[in-house]
């Protein structure tokens, strides 16, 4: 096996510098063009004034996310009374149970299988191809390092970390530092584990979701609630009474803003517990982020809200 694997790796070496002495000038352009097209000249910065100090930039944008993944909920009282106001629905003693079945090296496997190959890679540099390429070394020691991180709640360092690179949001003003969506580059070995906890409750999804909501629900598609909207609109019109409203509403940085300890609680509402909910306890405990921003990275800080957008347990 150890024969095979450095046949491999070999053959990989070979293949790659053989294509990196195959890349021309077209592709040098593009690659130069959309890291220009990313890059950050100008911003507004506290006072709303412009600059174009690099220095300033760096500051006025730091500050910003490092306060926007701080404002922690203080009052934690209040999440538990706000919840027993509701009856959710709850998953059964069965369902609960099958979020909580111990993993296998053949689910470990598809989703390897399934990782998507033209997504960036997280800090520590391993991409999707290179796990689909080696998961027959990669599968058993996984397998056995997810089955220790059950056991012990610890996951390693590298779990926690990604790099946070910002693309402006078409058709906002650029200069303002909220008009940017965060994409988390999140390392691989990280991604897997989060998979398998995202695929399980799918299987439930449906049950826990209200029917109104269409966004990330399999089968379910946004056409759906339009649809739904133009027949209001229609019943309205039709009616004698005219004094009726649509108001579209959307939460600014929304994934950033979602409480940790409310989401944990809502999910042991929903009656997910055991080690499901202890592994995605862990996953929040201690997570960070780095920013690359004009091809600079900066330190990494604490996450102390939010989710990680295009993170497998996010919608």
């Amino acid at each position: 096996r150890h024969i095979k694997s450095f046949k491999k790796i070999n053959e990989s070496g070979s293949w790659f510098f053989g294509t990196i002495n195959k890349i021309d000038g077209l592709l040098v352009r593009l690659k130069k063009k959309k890291r220009e097209k990313n890059q950050i000249d100008t911003i507004k910065n506290e006072k709303g004034d412009i600059t174009t100090k690099p220095t300033e930039i760096q500051s006025t944008i730091k500050e910003y996310y490092k306060q926007l993944y701080t404002n922690k909920l203080k009052n934690l009282e209040e999440v538990g009374k706000f919840l027993d106001t509701y009856t959710l629905p709850r998953l059964n003693q069965e369902e609960a149970e099958s979020l909580n079945r111990p993993k296998t090296g053949s689910e470990i496997e598809a989703i390897i299988n399934s990782l998507p190959t033209k997504q960036s890679p997280g800090p520590d540099g391993f991409t999707a191809k290179f796990y689909q390429r080696y998961k027959e070394e990669l599968v058993p020691f996984l397998l056995k390092l997810f089955q220790s991180i059950e056991k012990e709640g610890i996951l390693p360092n590298s779990f926690y970390e990604a790099s946070i690179i910002l693309i402006p949001q078409p058709g906002r003003d650029t200069t303002k530092k909220e008009n940017f969506r965060q994409i988390s580059l999140m390392n691989m070995n990280a991604k897997i584990p989060n998979k398998t906890l995202a695929n399980r409750i799918q299987q439930h999804i449906k049950k826990l979701m209200h029917h109104d909501q269409v966004g990330f629900i399999p089968g379910m598609q946004t056409w759906l609630n339009i649809h739904k909207s133009i027949n209001v609109i229609h019943h309205i019109n039709r009616s004698n009474d005219k004094n009726h409203m649509i108001i579209s509403i959307d939460a600014e940085k929304a994934f950033d803003k979602i409480q940790q300890i409310f989401m944990l609680k809502t999910l042991n509402k929903l009656g997910i517990d055991g080690m499901y909910l202890k592994i995605i306890r862990v996953i929040y405990d201690k997570p960070t982020a780095n920013i690359i921003l004009n091809v600079q990275k900066w330190d990494a800080f604490p996450l102390k809200t939010g989710t990680r957008q295009v993170h497998p347990l996010s919608p």
